[in-house]
């Protein structure tokens, strides 16, 4: 079979047409692949970010500074702090080009032999780790497409790759390789203890403590490296990578001519820890406490308070007010570092403090509580942000002080600590005793924080100005309280009260200013990093009390460390300075069952203390209620003092810092008066008296009390009701009202009643309680007294103790007869008002024996109603027949009335017996001797005779005496007879005879 013959030439066109069909397919394919990909690019820069080069400077930290302009930290979600190329070394540039992109210099942003060294890298490993990016690249991956602050890394897509480097093109042909590089660099991640940390500039100062121009060779080695893997080659982290990671990168200087091999060798010889900066600031651990977190944290809330802006995404300077070194001590404490002054009790035992500058009102330091010390920001600030019942540290500022201000007393005032209740409830408001303790000094009051004498003093504070003057005052004083809203509960720190450390210091320092109050800030000045106007504080003052009631309630203050109380304040007394102070407790109530908390534990413990020049404001507690856990505070716990421990080291701190500080000076206007304790209005004291019953107080010299008031008078009830009068016979019947206060008719004992009684006089509560004062010690009790006038003219002064008594008017029976009633101490002339009552004296008569004369006597007698009796009177030769006196008899008295004589008296049922004259005689005795007889005469109802005639037997004898009234003879004489007659000058004559 014969082969079939081949056409070579035909066979040459057909491989020449296929060549050229397949050419021309392979074209077409090319073409349709190009335009293809045309459009999937054009596709992929559908929604490319739009250049703007603003978009490339990149956001910088907040610094914050102290009250000596040294920075204490930086604010932002990344920390962060540019710099300008001209700044950076060559070593740094040299190092990051020749590690991330060795032809920056000379490509136009996209490098394509590094490109597609990393594709083929990617093929042959299968990681597509490699991305083969520009600096440019990495800058427009870092603007537009990562979230680098919110954590967020790009999505990796071809899309996303093709748009990076379309922008990368066009940033290369709008600004400079410098301005590339330098932004580059300012917005890089370099890692950190929280992986924080932004641009290189803050990377030098976190690893090596210096600005990015001091950087030597290892160093910036070590920088250019690290940002490969932040955490991992990160040299507190992992030492051995940073070190191995630091070598490459000198090995790729060395490798593309940047370093000569002196220098390489150098660098190789150093280690990585040698150049490290050891601050634990800057490579604190996850638990451990970030310096100065509580005050920064106030920082942040009064910058977003004042500006509106948030210092983690506005860079700014904040200049403080902080003091370092106060602060420093604050963290120590919140630490527990105390060197074994005190312990914490429990792991949810919490404390929280605040230092203020009284005149400024500057913060100087915070006390945020022990979790600062566990480490974080943004955390509950129990200081500035917690805010608790304050107990009886509000009392001082709410109720004493304005006592000062409004009810004008004396430090020396005062008050009876008696059980009362809240108004409109039966709620007994109790010490914290759960006694009462009757009569109390104010000072006493205060430092013992007794409950009832605040009561009764706000109780007079809003009768006197009303609940809107009180609620204006605590709102200027920076309290939160409702404008509509105030409670008597508020003078012990009850009801709805809330209050933090910051407001009660602030509330303080006003004491310790002058009255001045000052808003506690933590900020004197903000300068932006932008063109924005800068803040600067501008102080808030106001002058919310005069200096005078402030310098009054400081004096108490004072008192409390240094009078002697057991009141946990003693421990501020030192000898160095003058500390002023007060402590608050709250107790849990039946809420704190839920929680297996007994009624009434402790819950809050205060104590706000201060000099001239600062004043600190401490809590200590828990939190909140916790199930299972310790919530409140046990009698042993709280009498450890830790919040005055706490207290005590930062006021001592203020004084080493500030230097001691002098006591507060006495202003003007302020008078020391010495009175009788116990009275008010205050009295004044009486010459001699004891001295246990005087004291003396500060007071304004402008108010009403500052003139002392007459003792007695100050303390004498008025008289109100009406005195009775009677007379009966010639007796007054006399009858006081009863004195107001029956207690004070007796000498008062030095206890009294202050038991708590209904309205109805139901007894609720029976308390007896200390009497510290009673005018009855000095002048006696009261009593019931009255002057007696009788015809104008005081006859006496009579005084009873049971407001009767009957008094004899005797001969000053009268019908003008006046009583003035009183009450007066049994031994003081001082007495009440006086009220005086006429005697009704119609009854009274006058009786007047005019004459001796018997029937007008009787008539005269009869005539006026007097029963009358005929009396034999005595003898009488002359006035035989004639009246000798009248006795009358009336009103159980009886008087007798001779002639010309007058009584007056009440007649009713009287009666007279009237004595007549009878006959006189006269009589002879004889006596004998032995040689003689004699005869005297003698003389019945009749006076003495003018002379005598002797008859002897019958004849007158010559040897008679006629005016003798004794005659004598012989016995030898013979005498039978005798006659005598007495001879008398009205003529008459009286005789007798003797016979033998």
């Amino acid at each position: 079979m014969q082969k079939k013959k081949i056409n070579k030439a035909k066979r040459k066109i057909d491989k020449t047409n296929v060549a050229a069909i397949i050419v021309s397919i392979i074209a077409l394919l090319g073409l349709t692949a190009v335009i293809a990909g045309c459009v999937l690019i054009i596709s992929m820069l559908n929604g490319k970010p739009t250049i703007n080069l603003e978009d490339f400077n990149s956001s910088e930290s907040s610094i914050i500074l102290d009250r000596n302009g040294e920075q204490i930290s930086e604010l932002g979600t990344v920390l962060r702090q540019n710099v300008d190329y001209e700044e950076l070394p060559t070593v740094l540039v040299d190092a990051f080009v020749a590690v991330e992109d060795s032809r920056f210099f000379t490509h136009n942003g996209f490098d394509i032999p590094r490109f597609v060294q990393a594709i083929f890298s990617n093929l042959k490993t299968m990681s597509f780790s490699q991305g083969g990016s520009t600096f440019t690249m990495q800058l427009v991956k870092n603007t537009y497409f990562v979230d680098d602050e919110a954590g967020q890394g790009a999505v990796k897509s071809v899309q996303r790759k093709v748009q990076e480097i379309a922008l990368a093109l066009e940033l290369e042909s709008k600004t400079s390789k410098k301005d590339i590089f330098i932004n580059y660099l300012n917005k890089i991640n370099f890692g950190g203890t929280s992986q924080n940390i932004r641009g290189v500039q803050k990377a030098a100062q976190y690893y090596y403590g210096k600005d990015v121009s001091e950087l030597n060779l290892p160093e910036a080695a070590m920088l250019a490296g690290v940002i490969n893997s932040p955490y991992l080659f990160n040299p507190f982290n992992y030492l051995e990578y940073a070190q191995d990671r630091r070598d490459e990168v000198l090995y790729l200087m060395h490798y593309h001519g940047y370093i000569s091999d002196g220098e390489y060798k150098w660098a190789l010889s150093t280690k990585v820890e040698d150049f490290l900066y050891n601050s634990s600031e800057n490579h604190r651990g996850a638990n451990e406490g970030i310096p100065y977190q509580a005050y920064i944290d106030a920082v942040v809330e009064e910058v977003y308070e004042v500006t509106g802006l948030d210092p983690y995404t506005t860079p700014m300077v904040i200049t403080t007010c902080m003091d370092k070194s106060v602060q420093e001590l604050m963290d120590k404490i919140q630490a527990g570092d105390v060197d074994n002054y005190f312990a914490y009790p429990d792991d949810e035992f919490e404390v929280a403090s605040i230092c203020v500058n009284n005149s400024t009102g500057e913060i100087v330091g915070i006390l945020g509580g022990r979790n600062y010390a566990d480490g974080g920001a943004l955390l509950l600030n129990h200081a500035t942000e917690q805010y608790k019942q304050p107990g009886s540290s509000i009392k001082p500022i709410l109720d004493y002080v304005q006592a000062f201000e409004v009810l004008g007393w004396s430090t020396s005032h005062v008050l009876c600590d008696k059980p009362t209740t809240y108004v409109g409830t039966d709620y007994i408001i109790a010490n914290s005793t759960n006694t009462y303790a009757g009569d109390v000094t104010l000072e006493y009051a205060v430092a013992m924080s007794l409950n009832t004498p605040a009561i009764q003093t706000i109780r007079q504070l809003q009768d006197a100005k009303g609940d809107a003057y009180l609620i204006d005052y605590m709102q200027k004083m920076g309290f939160n309280i409702d404008a509509n809203d105030f409670d008597e509960q508020y003078a012990i720190g009850g009801k709805g009260l809330q209050v933090s450390c910051e407001q009660l210091a602030g509330a303080y320092a006003t004491l310790f200013n002058n009255g001045y109050y000052n808003k506690p800030h933590t900020i004197s000045k903000i300068e932006y990093l932008s063109d924005k106007t800068p803040y600067t504080y501008t102080k808030e003052t106001y002058n919310l009390l005069s200096e005078q009631s402030c310098f009054q309630m400081s004096e108490l203050l004072k008192h409390n460390v240094d009078g002697g109380y057991p009141n946990l304040m003693g421990l501020f007394r030192n000898d160095n300075y003058s500390v002023y102070a007060k402590t608050g407790t709250t107790n849990w109530g039946v809420e704190g069952a839920a929680y297996d908390i007994p009624n009434g534990s402790i819950k809050d413990g205060w104590v706000v203390a201060g000099t001239n020049d600062y004043t600190v404001a401490t809590w200590m507690g828990y939190e909140k209620a916790q199930k299972d856990k310790i919530s409140y505070m046990s009698i042993t716990v709280y009498n450890q003092n830790i919040k005055g421990k706490i207290t005590k080291l930062i006021l001592d701190k203020t004084a080493e810092v500030y230097g001691y500080p002098e006591d507060i000076e006495k202003p003007s206007g302020i008078s020391r008066i010495s009175h009788i304790i116990g009275t008010f209005p205050y009295a004044a004291t009486i010459e001699g008296m004891d001295s246990a019953y005087i004291t003396s107080g500060y007071i304004n010299s402008n108010s009403k009390y500052a003139n002392l008031v007459k003792p007695q008078s100050a303390s004498v009830e008025s008289m109100t009701g009406e005195p009775k009068v009677s007379l009966s016979g010639t007796t007054l019947k006399l009858e006081w009202p009863t004195y107001p206060n029956t207690d004070a008719l007796e000498l008062a004992p030095d206890t009294k009643d202050i038991s708590l009684v209904k309205g109805d006089g139901t007894v609720i509560l029976e308390v007896s309680g200390k009497r510290i004062f009673d005018y009855s010690w000095i002048y006696g009790p009261i009593v019931y007294k009255a002057d007696i006038y009788v015809n104008g003219n005081r006859v006496d002064t009579v005084s009873c103790t049971d407001g009767n008594k009957n008094f004899e008017l005797g001969s000053n029976l009268s019908t003008d007869i006046k009583v003035d009633f009183y009450y007066a101490y049994e031994n003081s002339n001082e007495s009440s008002n006086r009220v005086t009552k006429a005697v009704d004296t119609s009854s009274i008569q006058d009786v007047t024996i005019s004459s001796d004369d018997l029937s007008t006597v009787k008539a005269y007698l009869t005539n006026k109603g007097i029963t009358v009796v005929e009396k034999e009177g005595d003898p009488n030769h002359a006035s035989k027949g004639k009246v000798q006196k009248v006795v009358i008899s009336a009103n159980g008295q009886t008087k007798e009335l001779g002639i010309n004589s007058t009584w007056t008296t009440n007649l009713t049922g009287a009666s007279a017996e009237i004595y007549v004259y009878k006959e006189a005689t006269i009589s002879l005795t004889r006596t004998e001797t032995d040689t003689t007889i004699k005869f005297a005469t003698s003389l019945n109802g009749a006076d003495g005779a003018d002379s005598y005639s002797w008859y002897l037997n019958g004849n007158e004898s010559a040897l008679s005496d006629k005016n003798g009234s004794s005659i004598e003879f012989e016995k030898s004489d013979s005498i039978t007879s005798i006659k005598v007659v007495a001879h008398f000058s009205d003529g008459t004559n009286l005789e007798t005879t003797w016979n033998s």
